[in-house]
């Protein structure tokens, strides 16, 4: 693989890990929070799209907003009415909360659909196109697009938006923000349910390019806490530029090493930089 291919190819499989992340990123930034279910609040947009894929004989793409609505509207309630009371009682509490949702949809998932793998149907999942000289897969580029638009517009909404200041002014100090009036309760609802709604548009993006199973969560889950640490916690674009990163470094890796250490480099640099820079490489974040 030539160096423009691999830089090509990493780039593609970076867009994946930035949409499958980013919701991460938000629950880091302001809610100073472990989310150890997001791995399967990706799933949950999978098999959400899967279903209504089936039902209605949608395209994938189509599938978005029901399923970012229904991965928020679940995200929000989650929070409002389990996640906010378990918090109250500290954060090893709230880390165990989410470890037990993480295996009750584990469970549901199984239940529901079994082990087999699934995909979403998509014409273009297995069509090829040229870009930059490269042969690559259709449906990534269609991933990276996603990516790039949805990290845009959480990026306006934090940076731009009155919302976002108050987001911002919630996770850098939750007690001034609500000493000036704003309801931080209710405002970190909101961000676990759109936090909820992006993993869910990742977990769509996931069964365009692959197969995912009720246990394909966990990957998705590490791959994010490498992406957000890596990225600065609570930075969105650096999250992009982290994801895009490893995507590189991934490919690079497996083309020079092996497929076997792949996932090795990518830990390997990850503890690297976490060592050397614990803020990651952004310098400005969600909550600072």
């Amino acid at each position: 693989m030539d160096p423009v291919s691999a830089l090509v190819q990493g780039l593609l499989i970076g867009g994946l890990y930035a949409v499958t992340g980013l919701g991460l990123t938000l629950v880091f930034g302001v809610l100073r929070m472990v989310n150890l279910a997001h791995g399967e609040m990706v799933l949950l947009g999978s098999y959400l799209s899967f279903v209504v894929c089936d039902v209605t004989g949608l395209d994938p793409l189509l599938t978005l907003p029901v399923v970012a609505l229904g991965g928020a509207v679940g995200g929000w309630a989650l929070h409002r009415f389990l996640l906010a009371r378990v918090g109250e009682f500290g954060p090893d509490q709230l880390l165990v909360a989410t470890f037990g949702i993480s295996l009750l949809l584990q469970a549901v998932f199984a239940q529901s659909y079994g082990y087999d793998p699934r995909s979403l149907p998509a014409s273009y999942s297995d069509a090829g196109l040229t870009l930059l000289g490269v042969r690559v897969q259709a449906a990534y580029v269609v991933v990276l697009a996603v990516a790039a638009a949805v990290t845009a517009a959480v990026w306006w909404a934090l940076e731009r938006t009155r919302w976002g200041a108050m987001v911002r002014a919630s996770g850098k100090d939750p007690v001034v923000a609500g000493a000036v009036g704003i309801d931080v309760r209710r405002l970190q609802a909101v961000v676990f349910g759109a936090a909820t709604g992006l993993a869910a548009v990742g977990g769509v993006m996931v069964g365009l390019v692959a197969s995912f199973t009720p246990v394909s969560g966990p990957s998705y889950l590490v791959f994010g806490f490498a992406v957000v640490v890596l990225g600065g916690i609570g930075s969105v674009s650096g999250t992009f530029v982290a994801a895009m990163a490893i995507g590189v470094v991934q490919t690079v890796s497996t083309q020079l090493f092996g497929g076997g250490y792949r996932d090795f480099i990518i830990y390997a640099a990850f503890l690297l930089v976490l060592a050397l820079r614990p803020q990651g490489l952004s310098r400005r974040a969600v909550a600072a």
